[in-house]
């Protein structure tokens, strides 16, 4: 009967010590797991440097110079010639109107003109008689001399007209002989011999369209972002996408200094070479080109950046405790990001941030260099 006892004592005693033992585990074995689930966080440094980046964009070649060539003077077009593609060269002429009411409009001038001349003259000489004779006492009385000056001056003023409307008539008369006001192309032709052309006449569009195509304007909108860091002077390279896997090189010749009220942009222009022809106004191209990043401003790895609907922050450690920072990201190169807000440099930062991280706990568990 002892015996039995004993041995029920004992199976007692041995449950209990391996329940004491399965409690110890298992509170190992959570306290380990927990330690396994802590989140272990990586540090980094806000830092001043220039974040330079390599951007596309897409652009569209446009003339050079290009001008819509309209009649000055009224009249009939007598000959045409140039047509769509020719090559012309400054001063060349390339149509000829005729306005027959213009040439006799033009010798009746001519005719009044020397009439007035011929006036002049005798006026002229008029007076000098009466002034040599002044000379002589009482002989020239001075209203005679006085009114002979006043015709001289009045043939003189009317000389001088005549002549202003000669040569009005004469310049109108060059107007119907129409040359190119620089090297170029003809793009567009719609007269032929025969039209009525001049600014009194309804015309659907321009006699002519003349382009200047051995020199481009490569034009492009430069977001709002970028356009602090382009100059004038820098190198661009460009593809043309009518010419795949030939890389073209340029400078930004002039920048529009403002931007563009709706896209938030500024336009710059690209002088391009085309003596060869082989670019065409109207092409598009894809620009690339390195910005030279924000002077002064604070980088920050772009894995450091957090965003939600409402904000874009970073989360900084000061004294152990998370502070929440908002920024506004810019120019981003690689790893590293633009950041502008309430930041300084060497200013210690999580690299690797939870959403779920409070703003204002101590981290614990981890090393803040």
């Amino acid at each position: 009967m002892k015996t039995i006892q004993y041995s029920g004592l004992s199976l007692v005693l041995a449950l209990s010590l391996l329940s004491s033992c399965s409690s110890s585990e298992s509170s190992e074995a959570k306290t380990e797991n927990k330690q396994s689930q802590a989140p272990n966080y990586q540090f980094g440094v806000v830092s001043k440097q220039k974040i330079g980046q390599n951007i596309q964009l897409p652009g569209e070649f446009l003339p050079f110079q290009e001008v819509s060539i309209y009649p000055k003077a009224t009249g009939f077009v007598q000959k045409v010639l140039v047509d769509r593609g020719s090559n012309v060269r400054t001063g060349q002429v390339l149509m000829v109107l005729e306005a027959p009411e213009t040439e006799e409009q033009l010798v009746a001038a001519r005719s009044n003109y020397l009439k007035a001349q011929a006036m002049l003259v005798g006026s002229k000489e008029h007076y000098k008689r009466l002034v040599a004779g002044s000379k002589i006492a009482g002989s020239v009385s001075a209203l005679n001399l006085e009114s002979a000056h006043a015709r001289m001056m009045a043939d003189s003023a009317s000389a001088m007209g005549e002549q202003a409307n000669f040569g009005a008539l004469a310049k109108i008369k060059s107007y119907l002989v129409v040359r190119a006001p620089f090297d170029g192309v003809i793009t567009e032709r719609n007269v032929h011999p025969g039209a009525l052309v001049g600014s009194g006449v309804q015309m659907a569009g321009p006699m002519l369209m003349l382009q200047q195509q051995n020199r481009l304007r490569l034009v492009v909108d430069i977001p709002e972002t970028y356009s602090i860091g382009i100059k004038t002077g820098k190198q661009v390279s460009f593809q043309v996408n009518a010419i795949p896997g030939k890389e073209f090189k340029g400078k930004i010749a002039r920048l529009s200094g403002n931007m563009n009220q709706k896209f938030r942009s500024e336009t710059v222009e690209i002088d391009v070479q085309n003596a060869s022809r082989i670019l065409k106004p109207g092409m598009f191209a894809e620009i690339t080109l390195s910005s030279d990043g924000t002077a002064d401003a604070l980088a920050v790895p772009t894995s450091a950046i957090l965003t939600t609907t409402e904000r874009q922050y970073v989360v900084i450690v000061k004294s152990g405790l998370v502070q929440y920072v908002d920024i506004k990201p810019g120019q981003q190169s690689d790893n590293m990001t633009e950041v502008f807000g309430d930041l300084h440099a060497g200013d210690s930062l999580i690299v690797n941030p939870k959403n779920n991280l409070k703003n204002g706990v101590r981290l614990a568990g981890n090393k803040n260099p």
